[in-house]
């Protein structure tokens, strides 16, 4: 009865040796210890600092004002596309160089290349929305675009 035994634990572990019992996956979700919204001392901050917290936390539990400021991204993006042919149809320039190149090869190219990327930075930002760097980077994507696209409005202002 004890050499029976012995053979059944044998057994099961050498059924445990032949398998990995950790599996590791692919994953693009940033892998940090804090959020960035986690509880600390009492820090005493300027009312701007205070109210920018207050935006990243209000973005962080209302992820339908998060889906529509990155929705408002994607739009500014392609009418920054639209306004940038209009100005090289007049003979402008591009001041990109990366989408200068890819204009010189073809404007399908450099279309293509810029809604596929802001399209990825937008996926990612929604998938790491818990992280207050990801809200901070949602922001800025706003802020660029939108300055982006005022530039274009000045400029058919200014030189029609």
């Amino acid at each position: 009865m004890i050499i029976a035994m012995r053979d059944t634990v044998a057994s099961q572990s050498n059924a445990r040796q032949g398998r990995e019992r950790r599996v590791r996956r692919f994953s693009l979700v940033l892998h940090e210890r804090r959020s960035g919204f986690d509880r600390r001392a009492p820090v005493t901050a300027g009312a701007a600092a205070t109210a920018f917290a207050n935006v990243l936390t209000d973005l962080r539990e209302r992820p339908g004002t998060l889906w529509v400021l990155l929705v408002t991204v994607n739009a500014l993006n392609l009418v920054d596309f639209a306004l940038t042919l209009n100005v090289l149809a007049l003979g402008g320039g591009e001041a990109n160089p990366i989408m200068r190149s890819l204009f010189a090869l073809n404007p399908a190219y450099a279309g293509a290349f810029k809604i596929v990327a802001v399209l990825l930075t937008t996926w990612l930002v929604w998938r790491c929305r818990r992280f207050r760097s990801a809200l901070e980077a949602a922001l800025l994507m706003v802020a660029i675009f939108a300055a982006v696209f005022l530039y274009h409005i000045f400029g058919l202002a200014a030189f029609g």
